[in-house]
């Protein structure tokens, strides 16, 4: 696997890139559309928005966003403190951060928004769905953190290990910088909050169509507790994909495939 190069790029893809200053803390979004497509027509094109994991930036969603540009515009939100972005000067929490996330939403005026976050991002917009439930239209929630038999640091960073066995090279390679680029010091201020968010009772409120998504070698996120946050959503299904964690990457295909069938139902 490789980086995505302007070759790869379809014809007529435009990106934008903000970055914005709200209530003292910085994010920086990317948002990328198509002007023309014959794949979807104007009136059933959405916004999506897209929020990536701990430590990392949003480099990983390129494949997964490229092609969603064909279904509507596609934001990248990268968090306070992360892929180069300012560190706040006081922690935040996930339910800081998801109102962040939900603020800026506002601000744009997107409405029927398709929520996706990856890891630590699922947490994230969970929280952003239930801040302003009126512009969420679905939530998929893909890899999902913290499985409750396993709520610690260390068993937490055992199965990550285990679940980059499986990872392509790029991803592990992406991974790396991100953390890099973050710094140990936000990282460890990030962590805890993450280990304690308790997203299998907040699954509970989420009144849309919820997809709760895994790779089949995720460590991180295994079948039962997939199974059970899916359970928990008042309108939830879970589905499962090739891969590891980061299958947002490396199985972009089959992840806007579960996407486009949460959208239809």
């Amino acid at each position: 696997m490789r980086r995505l190069t302007p070759e790869d790029m379809p014809s007529g893809l435009t990106v934008r890139i903000d970055r914005v200053r709200r209530g003292g803390v910085w994010l920086r979004t990317w948002t990328m559309w198509i002007a023309e497509t014959e794949d979807v027509p104007p009136e059933h094109r959405h916004d999506v928005v897209l929020v990536h994991g701990l430590g990392v930036s949003s480099a990983y969603f390129q494949r997964l966003a490229v092609v969603l540009a064909r279904f509507g515009t596609v934001h990248l939100v990268e968090l306070p403190g992360f892929a180069g972005i300012p560190h706040p000067d006081r922690r935040m929490s996930t339910q800081e951060m998801g109102a962040l996330v939900a603020s800026w939403i506002r601000d744009q005026h997107l409405t029927a928004v398709l929520l996706v976050g990856h890891s630590m991002g699922a947490q994230v917009v969970t929280e952003a769905a239930l801040d302003d439930p009126g512009a969420v239209a679905h939530v998929a929630l893909i890899g999902p953190p913290v499985n409750l038999q396993e709520r610690s640091v260390p068993r937490q960073g055992l199965r990550l290990l285990q679940s980059a066995v499986f990872e392509p090279a790029a991803v592990r390679r992406m991974s790396l910088e991100g953390y890099a680029s973050c710094g140990w010091r936000w990282f460890a201020h990030t962590l805890p909050s993450m280990m304690t968010y308790p997203i299998e009772e907040r699954i509970r409120e989420l009144e849309v169509p919820v997809l709760v998504l895994r790779g089949r070698h995720d460590a991180v996120a295994p079948a039962p507790w997939v199974r059970m946050l899916a359970d928990r959503a008042p309108r939830g299904r879970w589905a499962e994909v090739p891969g590891a964690h980061s299958v947002v990457f490396d199985h972009a295909e089959e992840v806007v495939e579960q996407l486009a069938d949460l959208v239809g139902r």
